[in-house]
């Protein structure tokens, strides 16, 4: 089912802020995967870029086309090249979207052959292991977004799969917990902060990843 559009989704300023990052001013033909609302695809065109959008409800895939993107019904489950040529994109979004697919590296390794060289990935995910749902699983509570998500992921494991499918960390901006800081700015319409982390507590303090990773070869 879709949704409504909400602009004030808390990982959208930090995704917007590694996308600029990563493109480094170039204007880039990029795929939106799991698009929702379109909010991203949105705020992208607006910067000049050129963007498709996947998603598998078909609510959602009617509303981007209403909104003039080339949008396409599709399982991510399934191999993004029964889509696109290879090297066809510069860049792509994957925003809270790697946690709903069950085949990761079905996703992962299609996307790697649908970039061009050099071609970046933006992705976000929460992060299961964050200190607390340790402290809420010792309580006898279910992962967070259990039967709602079907893969939980660590900073370890979510390194893994980029590595497997040959993409490369280059830039993380990971949300940590902040007492409630980040909701009165995101509600203010300013950016997030971030607390520096040694690499070794990244795994218990941040609340979701942020990163991008490029295309190795």
């Amino acid at each position: 089912m879709s949704r409504e559009q909400n602009f004030q989704r808390p990982w959208y300023p930090t995704a917007l802020e590694l996308f600029r990052w990563a493109a480094q001013g170039r204007r880039c033909r990029v795929v939106d995967i799991g698009g929702g609302a379109a909010e991203m695809a949105l705020l992208l065109r607006r910067e000049g870029h050129e963007v498709e959008f996947v998603d598998i409800d078909p609510d959602n895939v009617a509303r981007a086309r209403a909104l003039g993107f080339p949008a396409y019904q599709h399982d991510c489950n399934e191999p993004l090249t029964q889509l696109f040529e290879p090297e066809c994109f510069d860049a792509a979004l994957l925003l809270e979207v790697i946690e709903h697919v069950f085949r990761t590296q079905v996703l992962l390794q299609s996307l790697w052959r649908c970039l061009r060289p050099g071609g970046f990935l933006v992705l976000t995910t929460p992060n299961v292991a964050h200190i607390r749902w340790r402290l809420r699983a010792l309580l006898g509570h279910p992962p967070r977004g259990e039967g709602y998500h079907v893969r939980f992921f660590t900073y370890r494991l979510l390194c893994e799969e980029l590595s497997r499918a040959r993409f490369q960390v280059v830039r993380e901006a990971h949300a940590t917990s902040t007492l409630g800081i980040n909701a009165v700015r995101v509600w203010l319409r300013k950016p997030p902060i971030r607390l520096p982390l040694p690499r070794g507590l990244r795994g218990l303090l941040v609340r979701n990843f942020a990163l991008v990773a490029r295309k190795h070869c």
